[in-house]
């Protein structure tokens, strides 16, 4: 009996051991094994194997205090080794993005980096991309000599604008790179910072900065504008305030919430852009932010900004933005801006005032629809058309839209727009456009969270006077058709 006990008193350690050290435990076991088999069949020897079992003891004894210094010098490693960063989560199977893709801020179905890279301090932190190419054919055949020599005549800047009224896609017979992106965004929790950083490269950047500029060419002391912003298309820090239901604080510079398109052509229904898009609206906004959802179904926001398309801002007051966003039934949802500040250059006292209404019905069955309204006037503006002296200028337009899901992979739009500048203030040319644009989306999932969106575009523009260049005759057509294709890669 007194073995026994002796036995369970070496053997008591292994009950204090980590599972971590189970090789040594089976090792240990085979020991006591061999000495309980000695034990259980050496009773009729047991003087004379005394000696025997003592040695065994002995070994046993060794090979457990060998077996407790491992476990310390372990423990100890373990202490001083660095934390070893953990897996957000199990690696999951990514399916193709979808499209619409979400306007400015990134919408819940995006891809997390901390699920991707498997660390977890990444988690919350979105990111998504697109390299976005296209090409236009102009049955006008305006000529490269002729437009380019009248480059300065067009209100949209850049090398060869052999297309009128388009604000990207201007190339005639050409191939372009329009817009190489990727969105990095991370969403702020309930007291919490986030930022969102938009970095942007392609003919797209260019033709805004250069636009906003009025000349392409080199930055000037003078200029709204730098180099900055054909980098950065949205560079902003966000705080979520421990307020109610969260209010929300951004700072920086933003996209445009102008509008029912925006730059990214990928997150519009229509491959080229309106009218609206292209005259009546500015492409970037610098300053603060603040957001608060009422409801589920009711927010407001406000902005307060350097002004219309600055990052620097060109005089010395403020551009004030209020909006309302509201679903009062599911199906339908409205928003309304209103954007008012000076807006010329060095001009306090005369204001720019923009009103902006969008109404989104759908889905149902297949079909969504989108009408947006524009109205703004900028007061004591000269206008452009020759003898009319310093006046408000007025600008207006009515855009609907319609969409419909085939399926998955096959979802038409159709646009049907006017557009009226009669006093020429945003086209340079006093008149009034209208236009229709069917585009075939044909989305094609690539697997792995990537997809390849084919957008076959033809288009018809028409003005009530000759805005439009055909052959070597600079502004000698009224009317123009185009046809197209643009292809995204996107994740």
């Amino acid at each position: 009996m007194n073995r026994f006990k002796a036995l369970f008193l070496c053997a008591s350690p292994w009950f204090y051991y980590p599972l971590s050290l189970i090789k040594e435990r089976i090792l240990s076991a085979s020991i006591i094994s061999t000495l309980l088999l000695v034990i259980s069949t050496g009773a009729a020897a047991q003087d004379a194997e005394s000696e025997a079992l003592k040695t065994e003891m002995r070994e046993l004894k060794q090979r457990m205090e060998e077996l407790e210094e491992r476990l310390k010098e372990k423990e100890a490693a373990e202490k001083t080794a660095p934390a070893v960063e953990k897996a957000a989560a199990p690696a999951v199977e990514l399916a193709p993005p979808a499209w619409p893709v979400a306007g400015i801020y990134t919408a819940p179905d995006t891809k997390d980096l901390g699920q991707l890279t498997g660390f977890s301090w990444l988690s919350g932190v979105k990111v998504r991309g697109w390299i976005d190419t296209h090409y236009v054919y102009n049955f006008n055949t305006p000529d490269r000599a002729t437009v380019n020599a009248n480059q300065g005549l067009s209100a949209i800047k850049g090398h060869d604008i052999s297309i009128e009224g388009r604000t990207f896609d201007v190339h005639h017979n050409s191939f372009s790179l329009s817009l190489a992106e990727l969105e990095i965004e991370k969403v702020p929790e309930l007291g919490g910072v986030g930022f969102k950083f938009d970095m942007a490269f392609g003919e797209t950047q260019d033709i805004i900065v250069d636009t906003i500029k009025g000349a392409v060419g080199p930055a000037a002391a003078s200029d709204s504008v730098t180099d900055f912003d054909k980098t950065f298309q949205h560079a902003s820090v966000s705080y979520l305030a421990p307020l109610g239901r969260g209010l929300r604080v951004d700072g920086g510079k933003f996209v445009t919430h102008i509008g029912g398109e925006t730059i990214e052509t990928i997150k519009n229904w229509n491959y080229s852009h309106s009218f609206f898009y292209t005259y009546a609206i500015p492409f970037q906004d610098t300053g603060i932010h603040v957001s608060y959802p009422w409801t589920d179904t009711f927010y407001t926001d406000f902005y307060v900004l350097n002004g219309w398309n600055v990052t620097i801002d060109n005089n010395d007051d403020k551009t004030f933005g209020p909006a309302i966003g509201w679903i009062p039934i599911p199906g339908l949802a409205i928003y309304a801006n209103y954007l008012g500040g000076p807006g010329q250059t060095d001009n306090d006292a005369d204001w720019r005032h923009l009103v902006d209404t969008q109404v989104f019905l759908g889905p149902f069955d297949g079909w969504n629809f989108l009408v947006n309204f524009d109205y703004a006037w900028d007061e004591n503006e000269r206008s452009a058309a020759a003898g009319l002296g310093p006046k408000d200028a007025t600008w207006w337009g009515l855009a609907g839209y319609a969409r419909y899901k085939v399926n998955d992979y096959f979802e038409p739009s159709l646009r049907i727009e006017y557009y009226s500048d009669n006093d020429g203030f945003t086209t340079l040319v006093p008149q009034e456009l209208w236009g229709a644009t069917l585009t075939l989306n044909t989305r094609i999932g690539l697997g792995k969270g990537t997809a390849l969106l084919l957008r076959p575009e033809v288009r018809y523009d028409n003005s009530d006077t000759d805005f439009f260049t055909g052959d070597a005759g600079f502004r000698t057509k009224h009317y123009q058709w185009t046809v197209g294709l643009g292809a995204v890669f996107f994740f």
